[in-house]
């Protein structure tokens, strides 16, 4: 049986709590993994032109395993509801606290320490290859960023290492953010029935889609598209009918939709709502792009839509790693993200067999007082470790 230094799993986990890593500011973050994975005897150790920090463990002659977790966080929020400091490392009766230590610098911590201390081992070193990667900007969009790691190692499975509880997740819905403009045609709020209100327009579409019956997945639930943003012009209206709205919708889907089947459902909803007005606005719908840039300066503009994934029970992926939870002492029964994860990139634009196993619970992510606990950072390490020896087999002597 492999031996994980808990006390330096622990000291690593609270110094990436202490160290603040928003979305375009993880340098200082990454720098320090790059140096702990060297510490922990990664080979190759580098921060790519992206700024995701890799570290490589195994040979190159057999499979490769991708282990991903995305190292930034969202901003701090609800500094006053805090008790106790976002940034501190602080241990209190075995939970571990900080912003983004539970989504998801603690699965970092934990997969870096179980991979190095099984590659350490000689009596259970597995064949192949693993890529560990502290990943940028999932926050901005998921994936964008993890093309060059995906690129360049070229894995035969990944795991997405979003907090599942150390649960197996298979699957999640997508995500999409798409815009709809309505243009009326604006007048004097007096004379109303000389224009056609924009806004109220916008309105009765926004009800029409809350009315939608949408479809369902045996494990992933159903399809929901919620206005997130209104806007109407001109603003502050001075006596005057709004000629011009927009609407942004966020997009939870299923498998096998595209963003041309959630644009015509959008369509399909505003004609039912306007089917009854004596003239129709004009609405144009397309995906929200968005514009970041990297620590390292890297810019992406890319349009939002992060694809749903599902990867199937019986595959030899999901057989595997349940094998190895089974051998680590954790529940192999598979479960799925409620969430959007770098998954959508890896298995649903990459198409590369993915799952999710990661440190932490899934509903504390983003919250005040954001906590993983100890036992769950320990039990991941021992999980990812049992994981990777399963997929990738014993090394020969």
């Amino acid at each position: 049986m492999i031996s994980i230094d808990d006390e330096s799993l622990i000291r690593f986990a609270v110094a990436l709590a202490r160290t603040p890593s928003v979305s375009g500011g993880e340098g200082a973050a990454v720098e320090m993994t790059a140096t702990q994975l060297e510490r922990l005897g990664f080979s190759d150790v580098s921060i790519d032109d992206s700024g995701n920090c890799v570290g490589i463990l195994g040979r190159p002659d057999g499979p490769r395993l991708l282990v991903d977790g995305h190292i930034d966080s969202i901003p701090l929020h609800s500094e006053d509801k805090w008790t106790v400091d976002p940034f501190g490392g602080e241990i209190r009766d075995g939970r571990l606290y900080g912003l983004g230590i539970c989504d998801q610098k603690g699965s970092i911590a934990a997969a870096a320490h179980g991979l190095a201390a099984l590659f350490a081992d000689p009596d259970s070193r597995p064949a192949g290859q693993v890529a560990l990667v502290a990943s940028v900007n999932e926050e901005d969009v998921e994936g964008a960023a993890l093309a060059e790691v995906v690129a360049s190692f070229q894995p035969t499975w990944a795991i997405t290492t979003e907090p599942s509880d150390t649960r197996l997740c298979i699957g999640q819905r997508g995500r999409a953010k798409v815009a709809v403009t309505i243009t009326g045609r604006a007048c004097h709020a007096g004379h109303s029935s000389e224009g056609v209100n924009a806004a109220e327009a916008l309105g009765a579409m926004v009800d029409a889609v809350r009315a939608l019956a949408h479809p369902t997945h045996p494990r992933l639930g159903r399809r929901d598209i919620t206005c997130i943003d209104v806007a109407s012009w001109p603003y502050p209206s001075v006596s005057t009918v709004p000629g011009r709205a927009l609407a942004r919708f966020d997009c939870r889907f299923l498998p096998e939709e595209t963003p041309a089947t959630l644009m015509a459902t959008l369509r399909a909803a505003a004609d039912e709502a306007w089917a009854s007005w004596p003239e129709h606005p004009e609405i144009e719908i397309e995906l929200v792009v968005a514009d970041f840039a990297t620590w390292k300066g890297k810019q992406f503009c890319v349009p939002e839509f992060e694809a749903a994934w599902w990867t199937d029970e019986k595959s030899d992926l999901v057989r595997g790693a349940q094998a190895g939870l089974i051998q680590a002492g954790l529940d192999p029964s598979p479960t799925h993200y409620s969430f959007c994860t770098n998954g959508s990139y890896l298995a649903g634009a990459a198409g590369i067999p993915t799952i999710g196993f990661g440190v932490g619970e899934e509903h504390i992510a983003h919250q005040v007082d954001e906590y993983l606990t100890l036992t769950s950072l320990r039990r991941g390490a021992a999980g990812f470790a049992a994981i990777a020896v399963q997929l990738l087999g014993c090394a020969r002597p």
